[in-house]
C-alpha cells in the first residue's frame, strides 16, 4: 500500500508513477537509507579496529 494512498485527494491507481510527491518521498528515503548505511558502515569499521587492537594485546601460548 502506497503512503500517499490515503491522504492524497488526488489519488488513482498508477498515479505514483508520475506524481512529484511521490518522487520527491522515494528521493528523501534513499538519502536516509543512504546515510544509515555510512553511519552503520564507519561505526562498523571503528569497531573492528578496536576489536583487532585488543586482540594484539592479547598474551598468546606458543602451541609447539
Amino acid at each position: 500500500m502506497l503512503p500517499c494512498q490515503t491522504s492524497c485527494p488526488r489519488y488513482c491507481a498508477g498515479c505514483h508513477k508520475t506524481c512529484a510527491q511521490w518522487r520527491a518521498f522515494q528521493e528523501d528515503q534513499r538519502l536516509q537509507r543512504e546515510a544509515k548505511k555510512r553511519y552503520l558502515r564507519y561505526h562498523t569499521e571503528r569497531c573492528l579496529e578496536v576489536t583487532r587492537q585488543c586482540l594484539s594485546m592479547e598474551v598468546r601460548r606458543h602451541a609447539w
